[in-house]
Parts: structure tokens; C-alpha cells; sequence
């Protein structure tokens, strides 16, 4: 089944999503295990699997939430699409 125009837009902005973590975690001077263990996970590999979007997961917004606090961001900049 083919996806359609507005299921590929989904998958563009979760790909953004996640290079907006990235950027914002590795801006903030934090490797994955650092942020991985602030979120409550004892490794860094599900951290891993989720920014590079392994097997289409992505980010939830409660994981966004946090990443945000800890990051002391704006929630809205990991959002961002340009």
C-alpha cells in the first residue's frame, strides 16, 4: 500500500522532530546516555533508535516534554519544521 501525500508530510516532520532533538541535545553539551539516564532509561540505545527513527518509532510527546525540561528548552523548538 502506497502512502499517501499527507502520510509522507508525517514522516518528513518526525524525521524533523527528531534532528531538532539531536541538535538540541548535542547544542546543550549532552551525549545520548546523559539524556537517556535524565529521562528515566538506562541506556542510550532506545534513546539511539528513536533520534535516527529505527523501524519508523518517534518521539512521544511526553518523551518531548521531558527532553524540553531537561534541555531547558522551549518544547515548541523541537516542533519546529524550518
Amino acid at each position: 500500500m502506497a502512502k499517501n501525500e499527507l502520510d509522507l508530510e508525517a514522516e518528513q516532520f518526525l524525521d524533523r522532530v527528531s534532528a531538532n532533538v539531536v541538535n538540541a541535545r548535542k547544542a546543550k553539551g549532552f551525549s545520548q546516555l546523559q539524556l537517556a539516564t535524565e529521562m528515566g532509561y538506562k541506556s542510550a540505545s532506545y534513546l539511539g533508535r528513536i533520534e535516527i527513527r529505527s523501524d519508523g518509532q518517534h518521539f512521544h510527546l511526553a518523551q518531548l516534554y521531558k527532553i524540553a525540561k531537561i534541555l531547558q528548552i522551549d518544547i515548541a523548538d523541537l516542533l519546529k519544521t524550518h
